[in-house]
């Protein structure tokens, strides 16, 4: 498995052992310590910075500060739902973009031609809402324990749904390089 794809994925674990130390709050808190050690990683492996990983960070901080003062779960609750209905809109502004946001981000690895990447933007879109609506519907009828169970492992089978959406789009709509013009025979 690749390091930093297990880097995205470890915040989920650290939630759920924070949670079972000391509740949601404590949780949360292993969750950003997580999501910043795997801020620091990428820079360290890659030299760069994953903007995305940022936006989560500075995102749940805020609404853990929120709940921390206001003595309120429901600001950590809400965080999974806020993250995903950002990153739908960030993922459809970029589809505005020219070369779109997906192909700037995954054109190194995949090859699709303009159709492809249209569909992959809102193939993105709609799972990224739709993980909003399960986030909501879960905290608002589940218990605090059976929502935290939830957030600790669904990331897991978000990814792999990205995952699996991906590589079935890049399958359908793979642009084959065309082939090189063949020179006419000297005569």
């Amino acid at each position: 498995m690749d390091k930093r794809l297990l880097m995205e994925l470890i915040p989920g674990p650290a939630f759920l052992v924070g949670n079972a130390l000391g509740g949601i709050f404590v949780g949360a808190g292993f969750a950003t310590a997580a999501t910043a050690l795997a801020i620091v990683l990428r820079w360290r492996w890659d030299r760069t910075l994953p903007l995305m990983a940022i936006s989560i960070l500075l995102l749940t901080v805020v609404l853990l500060g929120a709940g921390l003062v206001l003595d309120d779960t429901t600001f950590v609750k809400i965080s999974n739902t806020l993250g995903s209905l950002a990153f739908a809109l960030i993922v459809a502004f970029g589809m505005l973009l020219k070369p779109s946001l997906l192909r700037r981000t995954l054109g190194h690895s995949i090859r699709m031609n303009a159709r492809g990447w249209r569909v992959l933007h809102i193939g993105w879109i709609t799972l990224s809402v739709a993980r909003a609506a399960a986030n909501e519907a879960v905290w608002r009828t589940m218990s605090d324990d059976a929502w935290a169970l939830y957030n600790g492992v669904s990331d897991i089978a978000w990814i792999a749904l990205f995952f699996a959406v991906t590589s079935v789009l890049a399958h359908r709509y793979w642009d084959e390089p065309a082939p090189p013009r063949e020179t006419a025979e000297k005569g």
